[in-house]
């Protein structure tokens, strides 16, 4: 009971430390173009211009605020319970996408093996694992490019992986590629919006299940595996 306290308290202690020091930059935008326009510094002719960003802010907040009480909670609920067929979680994930994979024309391919998969988890978790995946690889791969999606079974084991061709990412990012708040070289160059939470929100929920995730990434083609274990 005393352990199980202290862990609770630990985790509130880290993500008050983190979600302070992640709201410092956007709050610190917000109030200073606020007060701008507020006391005349910025003028009315640049005003859109400048409310615009403090929407974009806004959003923003909201956004890192949200991902962040959802890694909280997952801390906390421990291992995820319960099956589900994974060709057809996987199959919807994609297709969420579809919008944005017709825009950047990319080569969708999905590989799925012919018989049904169960595999234990929660639907839900596993879910937004594959989501923030999908949506990692849509982000950066090149326009035109090929994109797969594959399942497969080895032993008691289902894999998933999703291999999108973009930017290589340095070798030496990729052991701190699930970290919380990281942003490699690539998505800093070309990722406005984010908040580098979602690979993290990938690994706690793989770590929750105890299950595995890597990443290769070479000659400009990247791959994201995890493992699931069969029912």
């Amino acid at each position: 009971m005393a352990e199980s306290l202290e862990k609770a308290e630990e985790n509130r202690r880290d993500f008050v430390s983190n979600v302070s020091h992640e709201l410092k930059t956007p709050m610190t935008t917000i109030a200073g173009y606020a007060q701008g326009l507020l006391d005349g510094t910025i003028p009315m002719s640049e005003a859109k211009k400048y409310l615009s960003i403090i929407a974009d802010e806004t959003l923003r907040l909201s956004r890192l605020v949200r991902r962040m009480l959802d890694i909280s909670r997952m801390r906390e609920a421990g291992p995820p319970k319960g099956s589900f067929e994974l060709n057809e979680t996987v199959t919807r994930a994609l297709l969420s996408f579809e919008s944005k994979i017709n825009e950047k024309k990319l080569e969708v391919k999905l590989q799925l093996p012919e018989e049904e998969l169960k595999v234990k988890g929660d639907t839900d978790s596993v879910s937004q694992v594959i989501y923030n995946i999908i949506d990692n690889g849509v982000k950066f791969a090149e326009s035109g490019s090929p994109f797969t999606v594959r399942v497969w079974k080895q032993g008691q084991k289902a894999y998933v992986s999703v291999t999108d061709r973009g930017e290589t990412i340095p070798e030496n990012e990729l052991p701190h590629i699930f970290g919380r708040f990281h942003k490699s070289d690539r998505s800093r160059s070309l990722d406005r919006d984010g908040v580098g939470l979602g690979l993290y929100i990938v690994k706690t929920i793989i770590d929750s299940m105890g299950e595995d995730i890597w990443v290769r990434s070479q000659n400009g083609e990247t791959e994201f595996v995890f493992s699931l274990t069969t029912v």
